[in-house]
């Protein structure tokens, strides 16, 4: 633990990215895909749409044997990812916190299934399977990658996997590690997708963003884990420093179980602090990432905290790229995040696939790359249930 004095300027930095996604294993099929414009969303023809009407999906390419956890099957393969490309071999002080929405429930609800059918036939019920529950994912991917630090699973809805990094940005900040895991995993069960058709916010079609013609979301799985290193300690391995999360920012709205405060103040709350901690102005801010999900009541409310935000200083452009893969849930956060440090990086901002008759006088990147000299990111993550989480990106 660092002494309390020491810890004032522990600076938190990011030297490995690892995803898997509808586009595929690894980070540059995701990236590419984002660039181009292109979307692996394909129709789902199981019998969540035969109940519920047609809908689109993003079902990412896990190896087999994968199909009895696929959100910690894909946890694993994007964290070895982050790790082989932080230059860390065996990392055994690092810790790991995961966001997940309900990433590690398959074998849970399969173990319900066995419950029943054990009962009706007048049996004992099978044990609980160690690797179900929400905290499995976390758990995996610990074991499988030895990891020996601290390990924590939460759950913020669709704002999780960016929660996952706030959290470990504070633990490097406040001296409780040098060295973190974080992101998020999420899976496409018939329990998620019914789920979402009860609400009735999926889309049969293409996500639209911040268009007019919007009329809801579609989902995808997959995983995104970033590596997390003090800056001190990063400079002292010779670590390939990517980018720093300048700041983070968290706020609930309090307003509704799945609907957001309709103008978007709890969000505000969340992009207000997340530059406060990043000692940033909205001038200062390059690009925005939005959560952007397509769907009337999310983008409306994102559209009016950003108006607020840069009605003094006309705003910069802002993109959303679930489209491409779908919305990953849990691990959008993470992913997103990685977005931001990549476009840093290249200084190319992905279109915003579907917005073609965009609503409002936002900045929306679309038709194309954006190409641009940005420093600078926020991304936004927005959970049901009012969970904002803001984080701030910087140029290393």
């Amino acid at each position: 633990m660092t002494p309390p004095d020491a810890r004032r300027g522990r600076r938190v930095v990011v030297t490995g990215v690892g995803a898997v996604t509808a586009a595929g294993i690894g980070v540059e099929p995701w990236w590419r895909s984002a660039l181009e414009g292109r979307s692996h969303l394909t129709p789902e023809n199981g019998p969540i749409a035969a109940r519920f009407g047609p809908l689109s999906i993003g079902r990412a390419p896990l190896p087999a044997g994968a199909e009895g956890e696929r959100a910690g099957a894909a946890a694993i393969l994007a964290a070895r990812e982050a790790i082989r490309g932080a230059g860390l071999e065996e990392p055994p002080d690092a810790g790991l916190v995961l966001g997940t929405c309900l990433g590690g429930m398959q074998p849970a609800l399969g173990w319900i299934a066995a419950v029943a059918a054990a009962d009706a036939r007048g049996e004992a019920a099978p044990p609980f399977p160690p690797d179900a529950g929400l905290a499995a994912p976390a758990r995996r991917v610990a074991r499988a990658c030895g990891l020996l630090g601290p390990i924590l699973t939460l759950s913020t809805a669709c704002s999780s996997g960016a929660a996952a990094i706030a959290e470990a940005c504070a633990w490097i900040r406040d001296g409780g590690a040098d060295l973190m895991l974080a992101g998020g995993a999420e899976s496409l069960t018939p329990f998620v997708l019914s789920g979402f058709a009860i609400l009735q916010t999926l889309t049969p079609g293409l996500m639209r963003p911040f268009d007019r013609r919007r009329d809801g979301l579609a989902l995808g799985e997959g995983a995104a884990i970033v590596v997390l290193e003090e800056r001190e300690a990063a400079r002292r391995r010779h670590a390939p420093v990517l980018a720093e999360i300048l700041g983070a920012g968290t706020s609930a709205d309090a307003h509704h179980m799945t609907a957001p405060a309709p103008e978007g103040e709890g969000l505000g709350r969340a992009i207000d602090a997340a530059l406060a901690e990043a000692r940033l102005d909205a001038s200062s801010v390059g690009l925005v990432n939005a959560h952007g999900t397509g769907t009337v009541h999310n983008d409306r409310a994102e559209a009016a905290a950003l108006r607020r935000l840069f009605r003094r200083c006309g705003g910069p452009p802002i993109n959303a790229v679930k489209p491409v893969t779908g919305h990953t849930l849990g691990a959008s956060g993470a992913l997103e995040t990685i977005l931001c440090i990549r476009a840093i990086r290249s200084g190319l901002v992905p279109p915003t696939i579907g917005c073609e008759e965009p609503e409002g006088d936002l900045d929306i990147v679309r038709g194309g790359v954006r190409r641009g000299g940005m420093t600078t990111a926020l991304s936004l993550s927005c959970g049901f249930g009012g969970h904002n989480v803001v984080l701030a990106v910087g140029a290393p």
